[in-house]
């Protein structure tokens, strides 16, 4: 997720779509490896339905947030880049819920 976070972050500084879209394209790589993973939390939840049930739940967020990955990296191909600030807002919004839920 560093990477996902650090490409979001470096694209304020970078200039060109393409240069945009490569950023995108590290933070969609790095998401598709997170969902192998589990969060640290999910150790201390006991009860299997519970766990099963979180465990879909943050592979929906990272499946959210793929696909508004994919969404920006459209918006930058199109040259739509208030489209594309747009996207960064949801895409924060994943991570604040992401995070609330999913970390200590």
């Amino acid at each position: 997720m560093d990477v996902l976070s650090g490409s979001l972050k470096k694209l304020r500084k970078a200039e060109t779509a393409a240069e945009k879209v490569d950023l995108v394209h590290a933070a969609q790589k790095s998401t598709i490896k997170s969902v192998r993973y589990c969060p640290m939390v999910f150790k201390d939840i006991k009860d299997e339905k519970e766990k099963a049930k979180a465990t879909a739940d943050y592979k929906r967020l990272i499946g959210l947030t793929y696909a508004k990955l994919c969404e920006l990296e459209m918006a930058y191909l199109a040259g739509d880049e208030e489209k594309a600030d747009e996207i960064k807002g949801e895409l924060k919004d994943l991570k604040k819920d992401g995070h609330e839920k999913y970390t200590d």
